[in-house]
C-alpha cells in the first residue's frame, strides 16, 4: 500500500485527533482496504502523533473487539489492537477527575506490566514469566469517527485508544486466579446503579489466554514489547457512555478505582 496515497488522510486524521474532532472513516473512500493496510495506517498515525503530538511514549497496548458479539458486528473473526501512550495514562484516586475533550466509553480492564521485553511469540502457560504485576484498569475509549465505524476504520485510527486509568494498588498476577475476579463498575450518586457485574474469564477464553493473544499480536504487527509496557486485555463486561459522574470499579483481590468524569 502506497503511504502517499494516503498522507492527505493521516494528515487531516492527526489535525484532528489532537483538536478532538472526529476523524473520516476511511473505508468511506477505500471501501476495498485490507485489515494489513488498516494496521499500516495505523502505524503511521501512531509514528505521527508521537512526533508531533505531544502525546509521550508509548505506554503500552490494548485488545478490542474482544466479546464476540462485538466481532460478528463489525464481520471480523478476531480482536484488534492498538497503542495506549503516556499522555492518556494517569494513576486513580478517590479525588481523580478526568476530562475529557470527547465522548467517551468505560471499560473494566485488567492491565498487565511487562517486567522484561519480550521479542518472541508466548503461550498462556509462559506468558507470565515476563509480568511484574497486575492492577484494575478503567479505559476511556474514544471511536471518535465521523460514521459509524467498520473494523477498518477502527484500525486505521487506532482502534478507539484515547486515555486509561490504573487503580493505585498492583498484585502479582501468578498469585491470583485472574478469571474468578469478580469486576463491577456502578456509576455513584443518591442512587447507586451498578452498571455490569461479571468474572474477568469472560475475557476471550480466559485472562491469560488473551494476554498471551495480545503479545503475540502486538509482535506479529510489528510494534516491539519493552519493560514497563502496559498490556491491558479488554472489556470485562459491557462498555458503557461515559455520562458525567462519579464511578467506581472493583475488581476482587485487586482492590477498587474511584473517579470523577467531567
Amino acid at each position: 500500500m502506497s503511504t502517499e496515497k494516503n498522507d492527505p488522510w493521516l494528515d487531516a486524521a492527526l489535525k484532528n485527533v489532537l483538536a478532538g474532532r472526529p476523524i473520516e472513516n476511511i473505508s468511506l473512500t477505500q471501501p476495498d482496504l485490507t485489515t494489513e493496510a488498516a494496521y499500516h495506517l495505523q502505524h503511521q498515525l501512531i509514528k505521527r502523533l508521537q512526533a508531533n503530538g505531544g502525546w509521550g511514549e508509548i505506554y503500552g497496548y490494548k485488545a478490542a473487539l474482544t466479546a464476540q458479539a462485538a466481532q460478528d458486528a463489525m464481520g471480523i473473526d478476531e480482536p484488534i489492537i492498538g497503542a495506549l501512550f503516556q499522555h492518556g495514562a494517569q494513576q486513580a484516586n478517590v479525588q481523580t477527575a478526568v476530562q475529557a475533550d470527547r465522548p467517551v466509553l468505560l471499560e473494566t480492564e485488567l492491565g498487565f506490566r511487562l517486567s522484561k521485553a519480550i521479542t518472541e511469540p508466548v503461550t498462556a502457560g509462559n506468558v507470565l514469566n515476563s509480568v511484574s504485576e497486575c492492577r484494575g484498569m478503567i479505559e476511556l475509549a474514544a471511536p471518535n469517527l465521523q460514521q459509524r465505524p467498520s473494523s477498518i476504520d477502527l484500525i486505521s485510527s487506532n482502534s478507539a485508544s484515547y486515555g486509561c486509568l490504573a487503580a493505585n494498588t498492583s498484585f502479582d498476577p501468578t498469585q491470583l486466579d485472574l478469571d474468578t475476579l469478580a469486576v463491577s463498575l456502578t456509576r455513584l450518586g443518591s442512587l447507586e446503579e451498578t452498571l455490569h457485574s461479571v468474572r474477568a474469564g469472560t475475557v476471550m477464553q480466559g485472562q491469560l489466554h488473551a494476554l498471551a493473544w495480545l503479545v503475540n499480536t502486538v509482535l506479529a504487527k510489528g510494534y516491539s514489547l519493552a519493560p514497563g509496557h502496559v498490556l491491558m486485555t479488554g472489556s470485562i463486561g459491557n462498555m458503557h457512555p461515559g455520562a458525567p459522574g462519579d464511578y467506581r470499579g472493583r475488581f476482587g483481590e485487586l482492590g477498587e478505582l474511584a473517579f470523577r468524569l467531567n
